[in-house]
């Protein structure tokens, strides 16, 4: 009789785990709201940091609409940088020139509108056209697909 108990046992705690760990699974994947959205901002902060043309910080302000980023450009030949729009607002750079590694900084005054409140997620698609100084050739990146994430500030 005790081994039909235990055998029960054993079988709704090992239900009971693998429960739990599909439930962290669904929650790192983001299937459940605002569990997994850090997970898409942070995967989201990673790629842009190490991307060929680089967006290693980016910030969206609810208070005034100013999404403001700054570029760097990660590739071996100095680039200059045409149109850059990022979430379909046309950003305004310092410089347009840079050399291997340089980076500046660029604004777009209305850029956040879509920042209502403090804490809000964004996500915006990013297209960065530029022209490789050596070769003459022009490009535009656009994160191959990833978009630009976090959460708005005051």
């Amino acid at each position: 009789m005790f081994k039909k108990a235990q055998g029960a046992t054993e079988y709704l705690i090992i239900l009971a785990v693998v429960i739990i760990i599909a439930l962290i699974v669904v929650g790192a994947m983001g299937g459940i709201p605002c569990i997994g959205t850090g997970a898409r901002s942070r995967a989201s902060a990673t790629y842009w940091q190490t991307a060929d043309i680089a967006i290693p910080s980016y910030a969206a302000f609810t208070s005034t609409d100013d999404l403001n980023v700054t570029i760097r450009n990660n590739l071996r030949n100095s680039i200059t940088l045409g149109t850059v729009t990022v979430g379909g607002g046309e950003q305004t750079c310092t410089s347009t020139s840079l050399a291997a590694g340089q980076s500046t900084t660029c604004s777009d005054d209305d850029g956040a509108d879509g920042c209502a409140a403090q804490g809000d997620s964004f996500s915006y698609d990013i297209s960065i056209a530029y022209t490789d100084d050596d070769t003459g050739e022009s490009y535009t990146f656009t994160g191959e697909g990833h978009k630009l994430e976090g959460k708005c500030a005051e």
